[in-house]
């Protein structure tokens, strides 16, 4: 059995991914963990994560950026490996984050479904393969309540894109509208035709899709830092 721990557990993904691993047969859910200084329902504080969770254990965060520097250290004291789906780390955080993949795995991902590494690929594909002439646009749809502009995964869409066909930035708009869970639009034109890419989630479950199999890649894996792609080209998505 994989023993893991959910931090940010009191969140909206947090909910669902407890009830993810509770149903894995090959995890057994040892904490659930939220803010310092929680001691209530069965939840642990982060501040004694390294205290109550067994070493070894692989830790799945989503919850939010300031909490990094305290599941880090934590995490370190356990060793564990990471399977990380937050996003908004300051420059500093992302070095830290790279240190501490230096040490110990971490997958790390700004949208766990299936189909937006599937859209990464297609992206970097086109950004390999159109002439010159075609431009790109990203358009971005959440709920109203999402507060950031633009999401976390249309950011890692457009440097992925970036850093294959250079250039100018992608132009990324944002849209927050009723309770849009998500979409992804990327358009290519040029002045003969017109190519139209979208990922639509139809429920939050799908942002949980590639979490176990993540799980089952760190453990017992060697240190790195991997994405989403690396764990399904490697699991085939078990």
């Amino acid at each position: 059995m994989i023993s893991v721990a959910v931090h940010g557990a009191e969140g909206r993904m947090g909910v669902l991914l407890t009830e993810l691993v509770r149903g894995a047969e090959d995890c057994d859910l040892v904490g659930r963990v939220t803010e310092p200084g929680t001691d209530r329902d069965g939840l642990i504080g982060q501040d004694r994560m390294a205290a109550e969770l067994p070493a070894g254990c692989v830790i799945i965060d989503f919850s939010l950026a300031p909490a990094l520097d305290g599941l880090l250290e934590a995490a370190r004291a356990l060793m564990s490996p990471l399977v990380i789906g937050t996003t908004g780390f300051s420059e500093a955080q992302e070095e830290a984050l790279a240190a501490y993949a230096e040490e110990f795995l971490v997958v790390r991902a700004s949208n766990f479904s299936i189909g937006i590494p599937a859209l990464g690929m297609l992206i970097k594909l086109l950004a390999r393969t159109l002439p010159g002439e075609f431009d790109a646009e990203q358009v971005e749809t959440h709920h109203v309540t999402k507060l950031d502009r633009p999401s976390g995964t249309a950011r890692s869409l457009a440097t992925e894109y970036a850093a294959v066909r250079g250039g100018d930035p992608v132009p990324t708009h944002s849209q927050r509208l009723g309770g849009v869970i998500g979409e992804h639009t990327w358009t290519f034109s040029d002045r003969e035709e017109t190519l139209v890419l979208t990922h639509r989630a139809h429920s939050r479950q799908a942002f949980t899709r590639g979490v176990l199999p993540a799980v089952r890649f760190v453990h017992g894996h060697a240190p790195g830092l991997f994405g989403l792609t690396d764990v399904l080209q490697e699991l085939g998505g078990r």
